[in-house]
C-alpha cells in the first residue's frame, strides 16, 4: 500500500510544483534528462548484469512490437467506420500503440511485484518499446505528416539513446565482476529513477475540458485499445499458448496494459500531428492506469490460478 501512496504523492507533487509555479517551466525536461542519462542507464546496467538473456526473455522483448502492429491494424479499422484527419489518426496510432513501460511502468511494477520485476520491465522497455518508438514510431509519424523518414536519423536516434547504450554495455560487462562499491554507486543512482520520473510525469499532466469534450470519442478508442483491448488480447493468447504460468509472463502482460508513452506524444508533436489529442491520451491515460493496471494484475493472477 505504501508503494501506491508513494506513486500518487510524487505525481501530486509534480502537479503542485507546476500549478504553484514553484519550479520553472522546463523542470520536466531537466528531470527527464537526468533520468534518461543517469538513473535509467545505472538501473539498466545493474539489473541486466545479473539477468541471463535467452529464448525465455523473447516474449518481453517482442510484446511491444506485436502491440504496435495490432494498434496499427485496429486504428486503421476504426478509420473505416469513423473517419478522422490524417494527423489525428497518426497521433492515435502512436499514443495508442506505445506503452509507458518505464516512467510509469517501473514504479507500478515495483509496487505490484517488487524491485526484481524491473529487470523484466527493462527488457520490455529498451529492446521493446523504445526501439519500436525509434523505428516504427518515427516511420509512422513521418508517413502521417507527409515527411520522408531518414534511415540514418532513425539509426542515430536509436543507438545514441543512453538507456539503449546501457543495454549494449551491460552485455559486454557481463563477464566482469562488479565490486560492492560499484554496485552501491549504481544502486544509489538507480534509486532516483522512480521519484524523479513520477514527479516529471505529474509536472506534465494537464487536463483541458474543451479538448476532452471535442475528442472524447477518439479518446475512448485510443485508451480503450491501449488499456483494455490490447491486454485482453495478449492475456487470451498467453493463457491459450502457455502451458504453465510464470511470473515473467505475468509482468509482460501487465506491461501491455500501461498508459500511453510520453515519448509517443513528443514524437507526435515534433512531426506536426494532432498534439492536443496526443496530450489528452497521455494526460487522461496515466492517472487512469494507476487504477486499471493493478486491476489487470489481479485479473491475470486469478485467470492463471
Amino acid at each position: 500500500m505504501s508503494n501506491f501512496i508513494f506513486i500518487f504523492l510524487c505525481l501530486l507533487l509534480g502537479m503542485f510544483f507546476r500549478i504553484r509555479k514553484i519550479l520553472p517551466e522546463g523542470t520536466a525536461q531537466v528531470l527527464n534528462r537526468f533520468v534518461i542519462y543517469i538513473a535509467l542507464p545505472a538501473l539498466t546496467i545493474r539489473l541486466l548484469h545479473q539477468v541471463s538473456i535467452g529464448v525465455a526473455q523473447l516474449p518481453a522483448i517482442l510484446m511491444p512490437w506485436f502491440l504496435y502492429l495490432f494498434g496499427v491494424v485496429f486504428f486503421l479499422w476504426v478509420q473505416r467506420f469513423r473517419p478522422v484527419s490524417k494527423k489525428s489518426l497518426g497521433a492515435l496510432i502512436l499514443t495508442g500503440s506505445l506503452g509507458n513501460t518505464s516512467f510509469v511502468g517501473f514504479p507500478l511494477l515495483e509496487a505490484l511485484y517488487g524491485t526484481s520485476a524491473i529487470s523484466t520491465g527493462i527488457l520490455v522497455d529498451q529492446p521493446g518499446t523504445f526501439l519500436v518508438a525509434g523505428t516504427l514510431g518515427i516511420l509512422t509519424a513521418s508517413i502521417f505528416s507527409s515527411q520522408t523518414p531518414s534511415l540514418k536519423i532513425i539509426v542515430q536516434k536509436v543507438f545514441l539513446f543512453p538507456p539503449f547504450q546501457a543495454v549494449l554495455l551491460s552485455v559486454f560487462l557481463r563477464p566482469i565482476h562488479f565490486s560492492p562499491d560499484f554496485e552501491n554507486i549504481l544502486e544509489k543512482l538507480a534509486a532516483t529513477l522512480i521519484p524523479l520520473s513520477l514527479v516529471s510525469v505529474g509536472f506534465q499532466l494537464k487536463f483541458d475540458r474543451e479538448h476532452i469534450r471535442r475528442d472524447w470519442r477518439l479518446l475512448v478508442y485510443g485508451l480503450g485499445f491501449k488499456m483494455i483491448l490490447a491486454p485482453l488480447l495478449f492475456s487470451f493468447l498467453a493463457i491459450v499458448c502457455l502451458k504453465s504460468h510464470s511470473r515473467e509472463a505475468e509482468i509482460v502482460l501487465v506491461e501491455s496494459a500501461m498508459a500511453p508513452m510520453i515519448t509517443a506524444g513528443i514524437i507526435a508533436t515534433e512531426y506536426g500531428l494532432d498534439a492536443e489529442l496526443a496530450s489528452l491520451m497521455i494526460g487522461v491515460g496515466i492517472p487512469l492506469s494507476l487504477i486499471t493496471v493493478p486491476l489487470w494484475s489481479h485479473c491475470i493472477s486469478l485467470w492463471w490460478s
